[in-house]
């Protein structure tokens, strides 16, 4: 009876297959569905990327404009940037999302009208385009990191598919990722969301690259209303993330067999 049960919820599960050696492929499968919802996340990241990650939509709902008109006139560095208008501080931060994206170039060539004189005004001062520089190269690691896990993700899914071993279904499939955001959600609320970007950033860059900003002395840091808008940018991620998650799951179960 017991044998028979076991039997019926590898059948229902598709987790395991009917040979004795269960724990090599929960193992493959728990990496199955981690890596694809790793590269679902970075498909979103590509996918938001050429649409600068929804900037124009976050600058009019989430008081961006506003916030810069506050700020602006207080830098130290820059003046007249509240002089600008909504499409020269959207085409700034599209510039920004480019430049990261290309190793770094161009950061310097952004500049925006000097509000009396016919010259433009650099947007980045050197703190700010060394640490957009910062950024710009754990882009190009995460790039290659995620080729690999992709030739990873491509063998494994080629091994199961020639092998007719089952996919996970989709309920044990978002049971993995609900644990881990779970988890996730448990360091946010534990640390505070704001304490946690910052203690990322001080893991993920030089001690000696200034990555903190005080908006009078940035008008990057002002013009994102950081950290404010990569908690926007992050749900977005989030959300377009867990859509391709969903497409891939429900293709590869049509593949299952048992």
């Amino acid at each position: 009876m017991q044998s028979h049960q076991r039997n019926l919820f590898r059948k229902r599960t598709g987790l395991f297959s009917s040979n004795k050696n269960d724990s090599l492929h929960y193992l493959r499968s728990f990496l199955w569905v981690w890596l694809t919802f790793i590269l679902a996340l970075y498909a979103s990241w590509m996918i938001l990327a050429k649409a600068d990650f929804l900037y124009g939509v976050w600058y009019d709902y989430a008081g961006i404009g506003e916030h810069i008109d506050h700020y602006a006139p207080q830098n130290r560095f820059r003046h007249g940037f509240e002089d600008t208008d909504a499409d020269t501080r959207k085409q700034l931060f599209a510039g920004i999302v480019n430049a990261i994206h290309n190793h770094g170039e161009g950061l310097k060539e952004l500049s925006y009208p000097h509000p009396t004189l016919p010259v433009r005004i650099p947007l980045l001062h050197k703190a700010e385009i060394d640490h957009l520089t910062d950024v710009a190269l754990l882009l190009d690691f995460l790039k290659r990191l995620g080729w690999g896990l992709l030739l990873l993700w491509a063998a494994l899914t080629t091994y199961l598919l020639m092998m007719k071993r089952s996919f996970p279904t989709a309920k044990l499939a978002w049971g993995n990722i609900g644990i881990g955001l779970l988890l996730l959600a448990a360091i946010l609320v534990l640390y505070g969301p704001k304490q946690v970007f910052y203690q990322l950033h001080m893991w993920v860059f030089p001690a000696n690259h200034h990555w903190f900003f005080y908006y009078q002395d940035s008008l990057m840091s002002t013009m994102m209303k950081a950290p404010d808008l990569f908690a926007y940018i992050s749900t977005s991620l989030l959300l377009v993330g867990l859509i391709i998650f969903f497409l891939l799951i429900k293709l590869f179960n049509r593949h299952k067999t048992i």
